[in-house]
């Protein structure tokens, strides 16, 4: 089988917080974007934070249709546009402030001429039943923020705003190609008929940020003399001295080899990485040379992998209760020096050296791009680039709005140089205003970009041009090497051998499979997934275990194909055509 090449959760969400980067860019005239490639990767220009009285003092001695079409066009007159809104508990606000009422809200009034009606406002856990309250009543706001599902209900209800050419009209050049990113995978989600319904709302750390890799303790494998993981073999050999070779030198067989936990596709300990070794890629659909899309999970290659993964168990380089240990669990053994090796993501490598190092300050983690079976280079598998859509209302007086005002998002909060001040929309002091904005598009690539930016700073040995968080953790990382131990999180996060310069590997590469039907579930699969994923899980298990023998596999193919795979495989491909 041949894919198509391409290209957390919580600690997603810190990393975002703690990472956004203030990407620096020169403006013309008028306020619009002109984005170069050198700007949209975060290189400093030389606006200053004068920029927004800039942007305002020249919209003015525009008129107001001229103006309203530009990008970042000031409306006169003013206009007014309504929403929905979730919160949670991470929603702070100054003294005297509120999601009606911010630093947002004034911007988007004072100097766009734009006004932010929040129909109403629930906690995230309500957002959903109450939203689709709405959408059975056809009491929708001028535009808001929904699932696929949701929208496809939208858009089959003909209740949705023709998006194409607003987005061409109206989208400033880095919203477009923020949105192309992931090669327009996140768009043709959006995309009916021919028609664009909704903007994806793109995720920090996604696309290729999203890829798996190898963390394993690197003063185990120099003491045992073993070489760095290049092919799956190398990963067994590994995973086996670690079990077996005492790598912890306190004469007790206490260690286990691949750390593995019992969801088997998620959070560390995930087994994605090591399936995609083997061209395996669980849980979505890649297409054949046929042109045919097929479910990842029910492949050959698939069958390969497993059978290695029980020949591991059976030899004790897998932890014989990993069927009952969540991902935290595994997260403990890494604090307690049990675990060495271990598949993750980009999030995962501050957290796991922090808990080891607090034990044991001489653990040393270091981080390795997914092997193969060849050593050639194997594609990550990567997560889908949006879940959820700003889609506007049909008959919406003004459905170029939802577009201006990310926009307006993306250039005061990524392309003002705010150095060597803050930014004032970051997280202080657990106040965070830019949870306030109702439309938010980061670049799925921001930390990828403040890798290279310190990067280059450190082999320059110049980090005064940084902006943030690039000069943050240039600081630390200088601080790292002059010796200062408590640097741990940017070192591995941020450093030359962290986990972003895996990505950045991968990135270069143009390596990563994405999932090739990003439409709403289809009927069958709104009915059956659930149920077909929970056997896929109780079958791989039960062969890693030995509970079951191999061909057990191929039972599960004609379980699933006749539990509704078949009827699935042909709704998707019917879609995607």
């Amino acid at each position: 089988m041949r894919v198509r090449r391409t290209g957390l959760m919580l600690l997603i969400m810190l990393m975002a917080s703690m990472f956004a980067l203030s990407a620096c860019s020169n403006s013309n005239e008028n306020g619009a974007n002109s984005i170069s490639s050198d700007n949209a990767t975060g290189q400093t220009g030389n606006q200053t934070n004068s920029q927004s009285n800039t942007n305002e003092q020249d919209q003015s001695g525009q008129s107001g249709e001229a103006a309203a079409s530009d990008p970042l066009g000031k409306y006169d007159p003013p206009i007014e546009v309504s929403t929905v809104r979730a919160v949670n508990q991470t929603f702070k606000y100054d003294p005297g402030k509120s999601l009606d009422n911010n630093i947002w809200t004034d911007i988007f009034k004072n100097q766009y001429g734009i006004t932010v009606k929040n129909d109403w406002v629930v906690d995230a856990s309500q957002y959903d039943q109450k939203l689709n309250i709405a959408i059975a009543s056809g009491q929708i706001p001028d535009f808001l923020l929904v699932n696929r599902e949701q929208m496809m209900r939208l858009y089959e209800s003909d209740q949705l705003e023709d998006l194409s050419d607003i987005l061409k009209t109206y989208g400033s050049d880095y919203m477009k190609e923020l949105l192309n990113q992931d090669q327009g995978t996140a768009l043709n989600a959006a995309t009916f008929d021919g028609k664009l319904v909704g903007i994806p709302q793109l995720p920090v750390n996604g696309g290729v940020s999203s890829g798996e890799m190898i963390y394993l303790r690197y003063d185990w494998l120099q003491k045992l003399n073993l070489p760095e993981p290049k092919t799956i073999d190398d990963v067994v050999k590994i995973a086996t001295a670690f079990a077996k070779d005492d790598p912890d030198g306190n004469d007790k067989n206490d260690t286990n080899g691949l750390g593995v936990n019992k969801d088997l596709f998620s959070q560390h300990g995930s087994l994605k990485g090591f399936f995609n070794g083997f061209n395996a890629y669980p849980q979505i659909w890649v297409k054949e040379d046929s042109g045919k899309l097929v479910y990842g999970s029910i492949q050959p290659e698939m069958k390969t992998a497993l059978e290695k993964l029980h020949a591991m168990y059976a030899d004790g380089v897998i932890d014989q209760e990993f069927a009952v240990k969540d991902w935290n669990k595994i997260k403990e053994e890494v604090g307690s020096g049990k675990v060495g090796l271990a598949y993750g993501t980009v999030a995962d490598g501050g957290y796991i050296e922090k808990v080891n190092k607090d034990n044991d300050p001489n653990a040393d983690w270091r981080v390795y791009p997914i092997a193969s079976l060849d050593g050639s280079s194997a594609n990550p598998q990567l997560n889908d680039t949006a879940n959820q859509f700003y889609i506007v209302r049909k008959g919406a007086e003004h459905p170029e709005a939802v577009v201006k005002l990310g926009n307006i998002y993306l250039q005061h909060y990524y392309l003002t140089n705010y150095a060597p001040d803050p930014n004032p929309f970051i997280n202080r002091e657990g106040i965070f205003p830019a949870k306030y904005v109702p439309v938010i598009i980061d670049p799925m690539s921001v930390n990828l970009d403040a890798f290279r930016q310190v990067q280059d700073a450190l082999a320059k040995g110049d980090g005064s041009q940084l902006g943030f968080p690039a000069n943050v953790h240039y600081d630390r990382l200088t601080k790292y090497a002059a010796g200062d131990q408590s640097m741990w999180f940017s070192n591995m996060v941020f450093g030359e051998l962290g986990s972003f310069s895996v990505i950045d590997y991968y990135d270069k590469n143009g390596m990563g499979v994405y999932n090739q039907y990003q439409k709403a579930a289809t009927p069958t699969m709104s009915d059956k997934q659930s149920s077909l994923e929970k056997l896929e899980l109780e079958t791989y298990t039960k062969i890693i275990m030995g509970q079951s023998p191999i061909s057990e596999f191929d039972n599960f193919v004609k379980q699933w194909k006749k539990l509704g795979g078949d009827k699935i495989t042909e709704e998707v491909n019917a879609d995607a055509s």
